[in-house]
């Protein structure tokens, strides 16, 4: 999502701090891509995911979301991202797509 919403008023960086074991959130910052953001996948198999063992960070403060560990890549719900960025998440039924739109505000 960081790559997605990139270059908008909405913008994060994500970074991984490996001695802490934690993941760095920042508001307002540009992302730093690492080269495979929003590519999918032609291996549709079955990945075993487990609750993240990591500290989770919101500009420096600890935040308590729901995030697993799939082959060691983190990931979190989509909308509680949102929440925390204060970014638009609807679904689009006729198209079946969700839609992520800077210019509006979370709703739950």
């Amino acid at each position: 999502m960081a790559q997605a919403v990139n270059g908008t008023e909405k913008n994060f960086e994500v970074t991984w701090d490996g001695t802490r074991n934690a993941i760095n959130m920042f508001s307002n910052r540009p992302y730093t891509p690492v080269g495979n953001e929003l590519q999918s996948s032609a291996n549709f198999t079955s990945k075993v995911a487990s609750p993240t063992t990591s500290a989770i960070y919101l500009d420096g403060k600890a935040v308590t979301l729901t995030a697993y560990n799939i082959e060691g890549n983190n990931y979190f719900k989509l909308r509680d991202i949102a929440k925390l960025f204060d970014i638009g998440v609807t679904w689009n039924g006729k198209t079946n797509t969700i839609e992520i739109n800077t210019a509006v505000s979370y709703v739950e």
